[in-house]
C-alpha cells in the first residue's frame, strides 16, 4: 500500500474512533463539543478528499498515531482564532465589502424596506 493510501486509511480510522467517542456523550455534552466536531469533520474531509499530498507531508503525518487529531488541534488553535476572524470582519467593514448575505441593522429613523 502506498503512503497516501496508508495515511488516508489511518485518518479514516481516526475519524471513526472520534465519532464513536462523541456518540457516547449525552446531548448537552455533544452540543458543547459542536465546534470541535465541526473542526474534526472539516479536517477529515480536507485530508481525505480535497488535499493533494507532497511527499514530505505524507512522511510527517505518518509519524503520528492520530494525524487527524494533530491537524484538527492545530486548525482549532491557530486557524480558527476568533481574534483573526474579528480582524477580517473589521477590515471588510472598513471596505464595506463582503457582507451581502448578512442584513445590516437599520439606522435610527430609517423606514422599513
Amino acid at each position: 500500500m502506498n503512503k497516501e493510501a496508508q495515511l488516508i486509511n489511518r485518518i479514516n480510522r481516526n475519524f471513526m474512533d472520534y465519532k464513536a467517542k462523541m456518540l457516547r456523550l449525552n446531548g448537552q455534552r455533544i452540543f458543547e463539543k459542536a465546534e470541535e466536531i465541526a473542526a474534526y469533520t472539516q479536517a477529515h474531509w480536507y485530508l481525505t478528499v480535497d488535499h493533494h499530498y507532497e511527499p514530505e507531508e505524507l512522511d510527517c503525518l505518518l509519524l503520528f498515531q492520530n494525524p487527524l487529531e494533530v491537524v484538527t488541534d492545530k486548525y482549532q488553535n491557530e486557524v480558527r482564532c476568533v481574534n483573526d476572524v474579528l480582524e477580517l470582519i473589521v477590515r471588510a467593514c472598513n471596505k464595506q465589502d463582503g457582507f451581502g448575505n448578512h442584513p445590516l441593522m437599520k439606522k435610527h429613523g430609517e423606514p422599513e424596506r
